[in-house]
């Protein structure tokens, strides 16, 4: 992940919108979830909004796992099997399993007859991912608040967020069949994820009325006229003598 400079009035909004893509938790896919299930993510969204509550109210290290367990009413033990630390129940990171669903898809969409386009592919990898995000606009302001008060967290931001631009940059790499060492996979995550972190923030202003992929897929078309195709061959600016045959 690329470094990110803080405003100069030193709100840190230049960095919460580079990270709130990487806080979002999606919504499970599964409609018939038995109680068990129900009652485990309930407990869990509750020790996020109460480790949230109490950074706001008192810092990061203004209170404790015991404290936080008190609020939810369960035990340290119980805790530790949500999270591993206070910090991660504060981010809120997530304990569930990638989508391979989505991610095996992106890939095979290479390999169709014929094969999707890089661009679009990757459009609707995002836009999937938005479609099931599980957080309110509130919940994204009080996320925003908390990575103001304790900007410190950010450094575990960052490391996920690492964790998921390599693999991404690896699908695109399996998907297009290029060499490991092809920027374009790189260049293709560091664009696409930007746009993603700028969608989301958009997504959540006050006023918007739409969805989180009709947001992103308007920036991809803003990219698009940005960087029209080019047509295949030579570049019309390549002197006609270089594009002749030698005598």
């Amino acid at each position: 992940m690329h470094p990110f400079c803080m405003c100069r009035d030193g709100n840190l909004h230049s960095l919460r919108e580079s990270a709130n893509m990487y806080f979002v938790t999606f919504s499970a896919t599964n409609q018939n979830l038995g109680l068990r299930e129900r009652k485990r993510l309930q407990t869990r969204s509750s020790l996020v909004a109460a480790a949230r509550r109490l950074t706001l109210e008192h810092g990061l290290t203004g209170f404790t796992v015991e404290q936080l367990c008190d609020e939810v009413g369960i035990s340290r033990r119980t805790f530790f099997n949500y999270f591993p630390s206070k910090e991660d129940a504060v981010l809120g990171h997530s304990d569930e399993a990638r989508p391979e669903e989505l991610l095996d898809a992106f890939v095979e969409s290479g390999r169709a007859d014929p094969p999707v386009p890089l661009l679009e592919a990757l459009t609707v990898l995002f836009a999937e991912f938005g479609s099931r995000m599980a957080m309110s606009r509130e919940e994204y302001r009080t996320m925003s608040a908390v990575l103001q008060r304790e900007p410190q967290l950010m450094a575990r931001i960052f490391a996920r967020a690492e964790s998921k631009s390599q693999l991404l940059t690896e699908l695109i790499l399996a998907r297009e069949g290029l060499p490991s060492d092809d920027p374009a996979a790189r260049v293709a995550t560091f664009v696409l994820g930007g746009l993603a972190r700028r969608s989301l923030d958009e997504f959540f202003a006050e006023g918007n009325a739409l969805t989180y992929a009709e947001v992103f897929r308007r920036n991809v078309e803003a990219l698009r006229y940005l960087f029209p195709s080019a047509a295949p061959g030579l570049s019309s600016d390549v002197p006609a003598s270089q594009n002749q045959d030698p005598a």
